[in-house]
């Protein structure tokens, strides 16, 4: 949650507007309406897998695509290179929350999305040992923004944390493998 705060808060300002899936993790939703609204941006949330509702609730003042694919806890999908190619075509970003399929099975990046948040409680560790996750992209999208506020804000992991999620990832693409077999 930390990851899509900096996000959010690291890349718009009052008056911007995001246009999110419905079908996301239940805190996420709180987060854009009780708390991002206070701050003067306005999320519209539309079906996960409708690309004509997500086009259509793009405005002048929307600069962030958001979307969970696969979504939490529904596992609905969406084309995440269709939808890169509405969010350019319109000057936007788009966010893919990863947290399910984790890097070893989806790379949100290579199919045109800008930024890709993971949970690194989930998967990446394995073994829900410690709270963290991960903001991933270009210097360009994600440096001065989302690592400034992460650098002044105060919501990053410990060192240990950070370890004990290096430390998962060197067997994840094995676990992630497993799950798919079982």
């Amino acid at each position: 949650m930390s990851a899509i705060t900096a996000t959010v808060i690291g890349l718009l300002k009052t008056g911007d507007h995001i246009v999110s899936s419905r079908s996301i993790f239940g805190t996420i939703t709180v987060l854009f309406n009780n708390f991002i609204a206070k701050l003067g941006i306005e999320t519209t949330f539309v079906e996960l897998s409708d690309l004509s509702a997500w086009e259509a609730a793009i405005k002048p003042e929307t600069k962030l695509l958001f979307v969970e694919t696969p979504s939490n806890p529904l596992t609905e999908l969406v084309d995440i290179a269709a939808l890169a190619e509405i969010a350019h075509k319109h000057g936007c970003l788009l966010a893919v929350d990863n947290c399910f399929c984790t890097p070893a099975l989806q790379q949100p990046i290579a199919l045109g999305a800008d930024i890709v948040i993971h949970s690194a409680t989930k998967y990446i560790d394995g073994q829900g040992r410690c709270i963290g996750g991960a903001v991933c992209g270009t210097k360009d999208v994600v440096g001065e923004g989302v690592y400034g506020f992460l650098r002044t804000g105060g919501p990053s992991m410990s060192p240990f944390n950070a370890w004990v999620f290096l430390k998962g990832l060197e067997t994840l693409k094995l676990r992630m493998n497993a799950h798919c077999a079982g």
